[in-house]
């Protein structure tokens, strides 16, 4: 009896040091971000359009900025969350509509950052907006 209650402590202290590294966890580095953009300067006028996006400096690896309708902006950080330590940067894709890694075929939509195709399955690490009709800030 003693020799089970001893088996049974060992397996249960050896699944215990089991982790899942998989991908429900978003390994890209969380950064402190808060950005205030003022849309009428000419840096930003991209973001007036709808599909409109700019790449700004913060984040890990940078960040896509991008105006998903009238009133919803996104923000996304740049750093690929797939193979993170690869640190692969994320480009906004000759459509507008999608964005992908310069490592891999990965490829996210840019109006959610959900997984579009690719090896990877996590989303793009995104950033809170808030916008008041003239200033977009960008925030965690």
């Amino acid at each position: 009896m003693r020799k089970i209650l001893v088996g049974i402590i060992l397996c249960g202290v050896s699944l215990s040091n089991c982790r899942d590294n998989g991908d429900d966890q978003h390994q890209v580095p969380d950064f402190p971000v808060d950005l205030q953009l003022n849309l009428n300067l000419p840096q930003y006028g991209d973001l007036n359009f709808i599909g409109g996006w700019v790449y700004l400096n913060g984040g890990s690896m940078g960040i896509i900025a991008y105006r998903a309708s009238q009133d919803v902006f996104r923000a996304y950080d740049r750093h690929a969350p797939y193979n993170v330590i690869d640190e692969c940067r994320v480009f906004v894709d000759s459509t507008s509509v999608t964005a992908s890694d310069e490592c891999t075929t990965s490829q996210w939509l840019m109006s959610d950052g959900q997984v579009l195709n690719g090896p990877a399955t996590n989303p793009l690490r995104e950033y809170i907006t808030t916008y008041d009709g003239l200033t977009l800030r960008i925030y965690n």
